[in-house]
C-alpha cells in the first residue's frame, strides 16, 4: 500500500521528514526532563544514550531527503538555499530563548554568539550543522553524486571526515569549526564526523529501498558496532560514541519504519490546521458574501491565538522565576488586601438587601482610623467574586491577563470599524496591548488597562453617533465608564472632546455648524443619561475625592506658584528615546516603549494625503507631552502626572493599524525619512552617558532591523506576495515587542531586578499577615465589644492594610484619597511616616498613638525602634519573633476636654508643640469658635516641649550654609550632638521648604535615622506623592535615660533646604496625668457595629467630646436622640459640644447622596429604556 502525503507527497519524502521530527521530538523531551529534574542520574544517562542515536539519526534523514529532492526538484540549488535558511532559522529560534531563559545568558552576549558563532547554542546545535550541510549540498551536489559512483574515493573522505575525533581535547574553541570538524569546548555536532551516516542515507534513497531490513543494512549495522568496540577497547571515547551511536540509529530507524502511515496522516491534518490558522490571521476584514459576524469570529480565534502566544513570551520571566503580578509596593500595600475585603463584603451587602435592610455596609472601621467602604464597580474587578479566599493570588494575575486582552480585543474594534484589514488589527492590537504604558502600568497597577479597554470602544461609539447619530452605545459605555472610575472618564472625556471638534473640522461633510451642535447636543445629552446610569460612583468615589487632599483651590494655586513652563532641559530627548524602549521613560508616568514599526508609520501619515484628524491629534497628544500644565490637568488639578499616557498609544497605535497597508510601496523620501529617524536615534543616544545602555543601544537595534526590513520588503528586487508581507510585517512586530518587554521585565542592577518587585507565588498572604496582630485574639481581655484601636509598631509597605485580612482597627492605610483632615493632622503633627496615599504608622510616637484610641501595639523581632511611653507586653509568641503590647493609658473612642483652642492661633507652633497642645487642649477650627461660646478658650497652655541646644554637627560627605544641605557623596552623614533629658521622648526637627527647585522633575534624597536602639528610613520625595509638609519630626524614641546623639545618614546625594534644624524633647513626668483629665469624661460602653457608634457619657461641666473618627461627610450624630452638630476638631476628629450631665451618643453615617444616587440611577434606567422602546415603535409605525 502506498502512503501519500500532503499534496501526493511520496512515502520516502515523508519517512525521511518523519525520522527528523522523531529523532528531535525525543532530544527535546530528555532534555526538558534533564532540565526539569535537574542532573538526576538515570535520566542524565538515558539523555546521553537519545543524544548519541539522535545525531546520526538526523544525518541519515538529511541524507535520506536530501537524495530525494535531488530526483524531485529542477531547482535543487534553491531547494537546498531555502531549506538552509528554514534550518537557520530553526537554530535561532530554538536555541535564543533557550539561552535567555532557560540558562540566563545577556540577550545581547546571545545574539553576538548567534550572528558570529562564536559558540554554539547547544540545545539547537544540530540544527546549525544541518543548515550547513544543506548549504555544502547546494554547491557540492554534482561532486558528491559523483563520489557516490565511486566507493573507495567515498570511504576514504569519509575517513578523512572522521580524523577530528582523535584531536586532542580543549584544541577546537571556535564554534563554526567545531560544527565543522568537531571539538570538545564548542558543543557543536560535528559534520565531518557524520559524513558515514549521511552518506548512508543517500545510499539508501538512491536505491529506493522500501524497507531497511535488507542484507546491505544489516552489515552496515553490524560493521558499526564492531568498530564501535575496538574503540571501546582502545578506550577512545569520541570514536566509539560515533560507531554506537550508528548501530543504535539503525536500530531506531528500522523501530520508525511502521508509523510513516500514521505520521503522514498527522502530517496532513497538522498542516491543514497550519494553514487554516494563517488563513484566518490573514483574512480581510470582510469577504464578499460572508455574514460580518463570521469574519468576525475568525478574527477573534485568530486574535486569540496570537494575544496567548504573546502574553506566553512576554511574561516568560515571571513563570521562570516562579513570580506573581503582584507589584510588591501597592499590590500587597492595598489592591490584594481589599480583594480579600471585597469577596467577604459583596454577598453580606446581597444578604442585606435581599432581607430588606438597605442600610448596607458603608463605613469601614478597621482602615486608616476609619473610611467609606471602597468598592470597585468595574465589570473585570466583579470577577473575583468567582473565586474562593484561596485561589486570590492566583485570580490576580489571570484577571491581569484578562485585561491585557480586553486592551487589545477593544483596539481590534477601532480598528476593524475602520474597515482595515485582519492583518492591520492584529498588528496594531499587540502593539497596543502590549506597549510600554501597558507593561509597566498593567503588571504594577492593574486598574490603569481598564482606561486601555474602554477608550477605543468610546471612540467607535463616538463614530456611530457623528455618522449616523446611534447615541445608546456611548451612553452604555459612559455609564460602564463611570461606573469603573470617574477618573478615567474624566480623562476619555477631555480625548473624545478633542476627537469630536476635530473630526467635526477635518471632514467636508461635517464641517457646518448645524452638524456640530446638533451632534453636539446628542453627545451632551446621550452623556448626561449615561453618567445617571453609573451615578452611584459620584457619590462613593468621586465624594472621597472631593473630601481629600488631592482636590481644591489650593491645588490650583500651589501649581501655579511652584510649576515651571516646561519640564527639565533634556525632557525632550528623553521623551524621543522612550518612544521605543519600554527600559526608559521621560518621568512622571509617561512611559511609551512603542514596536519601532509604530514610529516608522508616523512618517506615513504625515507625508500621504489622508486622515488630517488623525495628524492633528497626533500634533496635540505630542505637545500635551511636553508640557507640565497638562499632566497637571488630566491628573484632575491634582499634581502633575502623565498617566492619560494611554490615550496617546490609542493614537500611536492607530496611526499603524492606518499605515501598515501603504508600507509595502513607500517612496524613496518616505524611506530617507525613516532613515534620518533611525540615523538621529542613533546619534542622540550614542552622544549621551546616560542613554548609552545595553536596553537602549538595544531599542536602537530593533529600529535599525525594522528600517532594513521595510528596504527589503519595498526592493524592486526582491517580491514578496501580500501574505508573505503581512507574515513578515507582523512576525517582525511580534519579536521586537517581545524583546522590548524582556528588556524591561528583566530588567536592573547589581542589588536588584524589576522582576524582584514581584511576589513570588504562594508568599502574597504570608508577607501580608507578617505582623503580630494577627494574634490579637491570643492577648486575654483583647476579645470585646468596647471599641479600640491596634497597630504596628513599625507598619512597612506590606502591612498597610493587613487589618483588612484580620479585622483590626488600625491607624495604617493605603488609599489613593486619604481624607483631606488625616491629610492635615499628618502635615501638622511633622509625621515622617506618611505619604498622600499612605498612613504607615505614627513613628512610634507616645502621644500621637495614644489620641488616636490605640490600646494595643504589635512588635516584630526585626523592628528597630523603641517600644513608646507606657506599654506593657502582654503577648509573645512561641519563637519569640512577634509580640504585643498594651498600652495602661489607652484612650477610649471618645474623650472629652474642656478647653479649646483656636486653630489659626497655633499655626505658629512648632510640630512637637502641636502634638502637645493636642494633648491639653481640643484644637477648634476659627470658623466654627462661634458655636462653641460655652466652652473655655485656652489663653496659655502649659507647654512642656523643650527645644534643645544643638552641642554640634559632625559632617561627613556634607556641606552645610544657613539654608543648605549639601549632600556631595552617597553614605554622607550629619552626627548630632546634645544632652536631652531623661524620661522624655526625644525628637530630630527639619523646618523648611525641602525642595526649593520647582523643575516639574521628580526628586528623591533617602536618610536613615539612627540613634540609640532606633533605626528607620525616610524618603524625601517631590513627585505625585508627596506630602509638601514643611516640617518633619523624626522619633528618636523613648528612653528612661538620655539619648546624646543621632545621625542622618543619605544614601545618595542632593540638595535639601531648611529653615531650621532643631532637636526636641517631650517629658513623660506629667503624661500619665493628662491622659487621666481626658479619659475622666470619657465614652463608655463604645461600640463601632455597622456604620453606626454608640456609647454613654456623663460630663461635670461643658465640654468637648472628641470621637477619634476622621471628620468627614457622612457622620450624622444624635445626643440623647437630637440631631446634633458634628464639627472637625485637632484637625482630623470629630468634635460634639456636649452640655454639662449624662448622654447617649449615637453617630450613624450614611454614603452623602446615597439616596439620590439611586433614584437617579431608576430615572435613568427608566428614561434611556423608554427612549429605545419610543424609538422602536416610531420606526416600525414608519415604516
Amino acid at each position: 500500500m502506498s502512503i501519500q502525503g500532503k499534496n501526493g507527497t511520496s512515502r520516502r519524502e515523508v519517512f525521511s521528514r518523519e525520522l527528523i521530527v522523531a529523532f528531535y521530538f525525543i532530544f527535546l523531551v530528555m532534555t526538558a526532563l534533564c532540565h526539569k529534574f535537574g542532573e538526576v542520574h538515570i535520566v542524565h544517562a538515558f539523555t546521553r544514550i537519545v543524544q548519541i542515536v539522535y545525531v546520526p539519526g538526523i544525518f541519515f534523514a538529511v541524507g535520506y531527503y536530501i537524495q530525494i529532492q535531488s530526483e524531485k526538484y529542477g531547482d535543487f540549488k534553491g531547494c537546498m538555499l531555502r531549506h538552509a535558511a528554514y534550518s537557520l532559522g530553526l537554530y535561532a529560534l530554538l536555541g535564543i530563548p533557550y539561552e535567555v531563559f532557560a540558562k540566563h545568558v545577556d540577550p545581547f552576549t546571545t545574539i553576538r554568539n548567534f550572528i558570529t558563532f562564536i559558540k554554539v547554542f547547544e540545545i539547537s546545535a544540530i540544527f546549525l550543522s544541518v543548515s550547513i550541510v544543506f548549504l555544502l549540498c547546494a554547491y557540492l551536489w554534482d561532486y558528491i553524486e559523483g563520489w557516490m559512483e565511486k566507493p573507495v574515493l567515498l570511504l576514504l573522505i569519509c575517513i578523512i571526515g572522521f580524523l577530528p575525533v582523535f584531536l586532542p581535547e580543549g584544541i577546537i574553541g571556535y564554534g563554526l569549526a567545531g560544527t565543522l570538524i568537531g571539538g570538545d569546548r564548542t558543543h557543536a555536532v560535528a559534520i565531518s564526523t557524520e559524513l558515514f551516516v549521511f552518506f548512508w542515507g543517500v545510499f539508501c534513497a538512491k536505491k529506493k529501498q522500501n524497507t531497511f531490513l535488507e542484507k546491505k543494512n544489516f552489515i552496515m549495522a553490524a560493521l558499526s558496532f564492531a568498530i564501535a568496540g575496538v574503540f571501546a577497547v582502545l578506550y577512545i571515547k569520541a570514536a566509539y560514541f560515533v560507531f554506537l551511536g550508528m548501530f543504535l540509529a539503525f536500530i531506531a530507524i528500522n523501530i520508525c519504519v511502521p508509523f510513516a502511515g500514521i505520521y503522514a496522516a498527522l502530517e496532513e491534518a497538522v498542516v491543514n490546521i497550519l494553514e487554516r490558522v494563517w488563513g484566518i490571521i490573514t483574512t480581510p476584514a470582510s469577504r464578499e458574501g460572508e455574514e460580518n459576524w463570521r469574519s468576525l469570529l475568525r478574527y477573534f480565534i485568530g486574535y486569540t491565538v496570537l494575544f496567548v502566544v504573546m502574553a506566553v513570551l512576554i511574561f516568560l520571566p515571571y513563570i521562570l522565576q516562579n513570580k506573581t503580578l503582584i507589584w510588591e509596593a501597592d499590590g500587597l500595600g492595598q489592591y490584594v488586601p481589599k480583594v480579600y475585603r471585597f469577596i467577604q463584603y459583596i454577598p453580606e451587602i446581597f444578604k442585606d438587601i435581599f432581607s430588606g435592610n438597605f442600610d448596607f455596609k458603608q463605613y469601614d472601621f478597621t482602615t486608616g482610623l476609619g473610611a467609606t467602604v471602597a468598592i470597585s464597580y468595574d465589570p473585570v474587578y466583579w470577577l473575583y467574586l468567582l473565586f474562593s479566599p484561596a485561589k486570590i493570588e492566583k485570580a490576580y494575575s489571570f484577571l491581569i491577563i484578562v485585561r491585557y486582552f480586553l486592551a487589545g480585543l477593544s483596539m481590534s474594534g477601532l480598528v476593524l470599524y475602520f474597515k482595515k484589514s485582519h492583518f492591520a488589527a492584529y498588528t496594531a492590537s499587540i502593539v497596543y496591548a502590549f506597549s510600554g504604558y501597558a507593561i509597566y502600568a498593567g503588571t504594577k497597577h492593574g486598574q490603569f488597562l481598564t482606561p486601555m479597554i474602554l477608550l477605543p470602544i468610546l471612540v467607535v461609539a463616538m463614530e456611530r453617533l457623528i455618522r449616523n447619530r446611534k447615541w445608546y452605545m456611548l451612553t452604555v459605555l459612559v455609564g460602564v465608564s463611570l461606573l469603573c472610575s470617574y477618573y478615567f472618564l474624566y480623562m476619555n472625556t477631555i480625548a473624545l472632546g478633542i476627537y469630536f471638534v476635530l473630526r467635526i473640522v477635518c471632514t467636508e461633510e461635517y464641517r457646518n455648524w448645524k452638524t456640530f451642535f446638533e451632534r453636539g447636543f446628542i453627545i451632551v445629552g446621550s452623556y448626561i443619561l449615561g453618567a445617571s446610569l453609573g451615578v452611584i460612583s459620584l457619590f462613593t468615589s468621586f465624594g472621597s475625592y472631593m473630601g481629600s487632599s488631592r482636590s481644591g483651590g489650593g491645588k490650583i494655586t500651589a501649581f501655579l506658584s511652584t510649576t515651571p513652563l516646561f519640564y527639565r532641559t533634556e525632557w525632550l530627548v528623553d521623551f524621543f528615546t522612550s518612544y521605543i524602549s519600554d527600559n526608559f521613560a521621560s518621568g512622571l508616568w509617561l512611559k511609551l516603549g512603542f514596536a519601532p514599526l509604530a514610529m516608522l508609520a508616523i512618517v506615513v501619515l504625515f507625508t500621504r494625503k489622508n486622515r488630517k484628524e488623525l495628524r492633528w491629534l497626533f500634533v496635540i497628544f505630542t505637545a500635551f507631552s511636553l508640557f507640565p500644565v497638562f499632566g497637571y490637568i488630566f491628573s484632575g488639578f491634582s499634581n502633575v502626572n502623565n498617566r492619560w499616557g494611554y490615550i496617546y498609544v490609542v493614537i500611536v497605535s492607530f496611526i499603524l493599524a492606518e499605515s501598515l497597508d501603504k508600507m509595502r510601496d513607500l517612496s524613496g523620501k518616505e524611506l530617507g525619512i525613516m532613515t534620518a529617524i533611525t540615523g538621529l536615534y542613533g546619534l542622540v543616544n550614542a552622544f549621551s552617558d546616560k542613554l548609552f545602555v545595553p536596553s537602549i543601544y538595544g531599542a536602537f537595534g530593533l529600529l535599525a532591523a525594522t528600517l532594513i526590513m521595510l528596504f527589503l520588503l519595498n526592493s524592486d528586487k526582491i517580491t514578496f506576495s501580500k501574505k508573505q508581507f503581512r507574515g513578515i510585517v507582523l512576525g517582525m512586530t511580534a519579536l521586537v515587542i517581545f524583546l522590548n518587554a524582556k528588556w524591561f521585565i528583566t530588567s536592573g542592577d547589581d542589588s536588584y531586578t524589576h522582576l524582584d518587585t514581584y511576589v513570588s507565588a504562594g508568599d502574597s498572604k504570608k508577607k501580608i499577615s507578617g505582623t503580630a496582630l494577627k494574634h490579637l485574639d491570643e492577648v486575654p481581655g483583647a476579645d470585646t465589644d468596647e471599641f479600640y484601636r491596634s497597630t504596628n509598631l513599625v507598619t512597612t509597605g506590606n502591612l498597610r492594610s493587613s487589618s483588612l485580612l484580620y479585622g483590626y482597627n488600625d491607624v495604617s492605610t493605603f488609599s489613593s484619597t486619604l481624607n483631606g483632615g488625616i491629610v492635615n493632622y499628618n502635615n501638622a503633627m511633622g509625621n515622617c511616616r506618611w505619604n498622600i496615599v499612605s498612613i504607615y504608622d505614627y513613628n512610634f510616637r507616645t502621644y500621637l498613638n495614644t489620641l488616636a484610641s490605640v490600646k494595643y501595639m504589635g512588635v516584630a523581632k526585626k523592628n528597630t525602634a523603641t517600644i513608646p511611653y507606657g506599654y506593657k507586653k502582654v503577648q509573645e509568641t512561641k519563637n519569640k519573633y512577634y509580640s504585643i503590647y498594651e498600652n495602661q493609658y489607652s484612650l477610649p473612642l471618645g474623650y472629652t476636654y474642656d478647653k479649646i483652642v483656636n486653630a489659626d492661633r497655633i499655626d505658629q507652633y512648632s510640630a512637637a508643640e502641636k502634638q502637645e497642645t493636642t494633648m491639653l487642649a481640643a484644637i477648634v477650627e476659627d470658623k466654627d469658635m462661634d458655636k462653641n461660646s460655652n466652652l473655655t478658650v485656652a489663653t496659655k497652655l502649659p507647654l512642656t516641649a523643650q527645644k534643645l541646644k544643638i552641642k554640634n554637627i559632625k559632617l561627613n560627605g556634607v556641606s552645610m550654609t544657613k539654608d543648605t544641605i549639601e549632600i556631595e557623596k552617597p553614605g554622607a552623614t550629619m552626627k548630632f550632638s546634645f544632652e536631652a533629658p531623661a524620661n522624655a521622648e526625644t525628637y530630630l526637627s527639619l523646618v523648611g521648604d525641602i525642595y526649593a527647585e520647582k523643575d516639574a522633575k521628580e526628586h528623591f534624597i533617602t536618610a536613615r535615622i539612627k540613634a540609640p536602639g532606633v533605626k528607620y528610613g525616610h524618603k524625601f520625595r517631590i513627585d505625585a506623592y508627596t506630602t509638601g509638609q514643611k516640617e518633619y519630626l523624626f522619633n528618636l524614641g523613648y528612653r528612661e535615660g538620655a539619648v546624646k546623639t543621632c545621625t542622618l545618614k543619605f544614601v545618595g546625594t542632593g540638595t535639601l533646604k531648611y529653615k531650621d534644624l532643631a532637636i526636641y524633647s517631650q517629658t513623660m513626668s506629667n503624661y500619665a496625668d493628662r491622659v487621666n483629665a481626658l479619659k475622666e469624661n470619657s465614652l463608655k460602653n463604645a461600640k463601632a457595629e455597622k456604620n453606626t457608634v454608640t456609647g454613654n457619657i456623663t460630663v461635670d461641666k461643658d465640654k468637648m467630646l472628641v470621637v477619634t473618627l476622621p471628620y468627614q461627610k457622612g457622620w450624622t450624630a444624635y445626643v440623647d436622640g437630637k440631631k446634633t452638630d458634628i464639627q472637625r476638631v485637632n484637625y482630623q476628629y470629630i468634635g460634639i459640644n456636649l452640655k454639662k450631665g449624662t448622654h447617649d451618643i449615637k453617630l450613624h453615617y450614611q454614603l452623602p447622596g446615597i439616596k439620590l444616587a439611586f433614584m437617579i440611577t431608576g430615572c435613568g434606567i427608566i428614561a434611556f429604556v423608554a427612549i429605545i422602546i419610543f424609538n422602536i415603535v416610531r420606526k416600525r409605525r414608519k415604516n
